[in-house]
This record gives C-alpha cells, sequence and structure tokens, in this order.
C-alpha cells in the first residue's frame, strides 16, 4: 500500500468512527480495527477491538467502558490541528516526511519551550517556506525546526497558495541538504 493511500485510508477510517458514534455496531468497530491493525496501528486496533467487546456483551467486570465519542461533536472556535503533540528529538523530520508522503497541503507550527516558533508551509507535500521569529525566513528557520527538541507541533491542512515559495527542491532533498549542514555545524562545536 503507498504511503499516498494510507492518508486516505486515515481519512476514511475517521469518518467510520464518525458513523459508528451515531449507530455503534459490533461488525463496524471490528471493521475499522482490522483496518488499523492493517495500518500497523496497534493501539488503534486495539481500542476498537475493546469496543467491539463491549458493544457485544458489556464491559468486563471492574473495567471502565471506553466512551464513544458524542454524536454531537462540541463547537470548535477557529482552526482544528490535523496533527499536533510534543516534541521529541528528530520528530519534525519524521513529521515533514510523513506530510511529504501522504502529499499534505498546509501550515506546520512547530514551538519550542522557549518561545520561539517556526511555521513551515506543505504544498502538496513539498515545503515551500520557512518562517520563524528568530531567523529570517528560508534555511535559518527550516534548520531551526529541525533540531528543537522540546515543545509542541500542530499541523493545519489550509491553502498555501499565497505564501511565496523559497524552496525549489524536493522535500527529501531538503531535508537531506539541511540535516547535513546541521551535522556539519555540530561537528565544528
Amino acid at each position: 500500500m503507498s504511503t499516498y493511500s494510507w492518508g486516505n485510508e486515515l481519512d476514511e477510517l475517521r469518518q467510520l468512527e464518525a458513523e459508528l458514534t451515531e449507530a455503534p455496531n459490533v461488525e463496524g468497530f471490528l471493521q475499522v480495527a482490522e483496518r488499523y491493525a492493517h495500518l500497523n496501528l496497534h493501539k488503534e486496533a486495539a481500542r476498537f477491538y475493546r469496543l467491539a467487546e463491549d458493544c457485544e456483551h458489556g464491559p468486563e467486570e471492574g473495567r471502565m467502558p471506553l466512551p464513544i465519542p458524542a454524536a454531537a461533536p462540541t463547537p470548535v472556535i477557529g482552526p482544528v490541528a490535523l496533527l499536533n503533540g510534543a516534541l521529541a528529538p528528530q520528530m519534525v523530520v519524521e513529521i515533514i516526511q510523513m506530510l511529504y508522503n501522504t502529499m499534505r497541503t498546509g501550515e506546520l507550527v512547530v514551538n519550542d519551550t522557549h518561545g520561539e516558533t517556526v511555521r513551515l508551509y506543505l504544498d502538496k507535500g513539498r515545503v515551500i517556506n520557512a518562517i520563524g521569529n528568530r531567523f529570517a525566513r528560508g534555511e535559518k528557520s527550516f534548520e531551526r525546526s529541525l533540531v528543537m527538541r522540546e515543545g509542541t507541533y500542530q499541523f493545519f491542512e489550509r491553502p498555501v497558495a499565497h505564501i511565496a515559495p523559497v524552496f525549489d527542491q524536493n522535500t527529501d532533498h531538503l531535508l537531506l541538504a539541511a540535516l547535513q549542514r546541521i551535522d556539519e555545524q555540530a561537528s565544528l562545536r
């Protein structure tokens, strides 16, 4: 299965999850669990196998049932991130590669614990610009985002046609060149 279809598969699974909140059923939970397992997302698969079991037999003695999201979602004010979480070493590189492989378009916002922010703009998976609050737009901001180790990240799917591209190479080459420069700088210290 290509990585792009993996991204489409996740979109389909989110839709099935939404349908199951309105009409929970054992077969639906099992179908979603098997598809998550096929994608090697084992924690999600286990969660849906447990939901299927709870739906069929009720929760086990002493175990709380897993909540099924409310049928009517809570209204959200402002944009909702497609991806978000806490940073770890090399995480930004992995996120960029995933967004590249799934051909996503939008803005990846990376914040460190010291107040620094870098915004990376992607068009169909290709990084086209990087803007930071510490360095000028372009290479320095892009490199800075790759070395952030503590903080948070969020990816918002949104149009980026209004963002002027500053990178003309594909994302793999951009990452490789930036990581090489970072390694060279580290060896000089």
